[in-house]
């Protein structure tokens, strides 16, 4: 159980470190970039990060769920307890992260860089989806493991 812990916490540590140097450092550093150099720099560092973040993200999840099912998660009324509430809603938020994930990653950012390569009038309005859609998965990043010591509060 505690090595199972110990990989729950580490994949969802990957996750929100490489979140938070993405959106803090990685991304503001390449806005210093101009034209092909900057969406060379941008498609490379998500090309590189992806692999890493929705693995750690993987492993955060099934993880998770094996977690939840060694503390009966499953074998319990939703709603009954504490526990149970509270792992609903970071269930939620987690579905709702990797959704945001996905769209920001394989829709929205290519998308953005298929717009800006053929200089559509659109790409604005795809950038600022792309970045309403970042900013809100980065709270659902912060918000997750958070919820998740809630979680274990209710454990006790």
């Amino acid at each position: 159980m505690t090595a199972l812990r110990i990989l729950h916490v580490l994949s969802a540590s990957v996750w929100v470190g490489g979140t938070v140097i993405l959106v803090f450092v990685g991304v503001p550093a390449i806005r210093q970039l101009e034209g092909e150099a900057r969406a060379t720099a941008m498609r490379t560092l998500g090309r590189r990060w992806r692999p890493i973040g929705w693995s750690a993200m993987a492993v955060a999840v099934l993880s998770g769920l094996w977690l939840t099912d060694r503390h009966g998660g499953f074998n319990r009324a939703a709603l009954d307890t504490d526990f149970d509430r509270a792992l609903i809603l970071k269930s939620v938020l987690v579905a709702l992260l990797v959704v945001g994930g996905l769209l920001h990653d394989y829709v929205l950012g290519p998308r953005l860089q298929r717009e800006l390569r053929a200089r559509d009038p659109s790409a604005p309005t795809t950038r600022r989806r792309l970045v309403v859609v970042g900013w809100f998965n980065f709270g659902l990043t912060i918000a997750v493991p958070a919820l998740g010591a809630v979680v274990l509060t209710t454990l006790d």
